[in-house]
């Protein structure tokens, strides 16, 4: 089951790099496991710059100027005084 955290995505691509280590994989397995690598690789870089973006958008949020000023809905950060009125 794939999940959303930074977390979790460490563990599958340790896990994936200890299927690879495996002695007693067949050449077939392996070119699948290297395959498997490739993908998830590319699908980890997007999710990572994914979190940049966020975390920079937090930065931001942190050190601006207006307090009023507001991030696209998109990104997913918000100003404290928004997150307050939800509450």
């Amino acid at each position: 089951m794939a999940s959303n955290r930074l977390e979790d995505l460490n563990d599958m691509l340790f896990n994936q790099l200890v299927r690879l280590d495996k002695d007693d994989i067949s050449d077939d397995e392996l070119k699948k496991e290297i395959n498997r690598s490739h993908a998830m690789t590319g699908v980890a870089h997007t999710i990572i710059d994914n979190a940049r973006v966020v975390l920079s958008a937090a930065q931001f949020m942190d050190s601006r100027i207006d307090p009023n000023s507001n991030l696209p809905h998109m990104i997913g950060v918000e100003a404290p005084h928004d997150a307050k009125k939800k509450q």
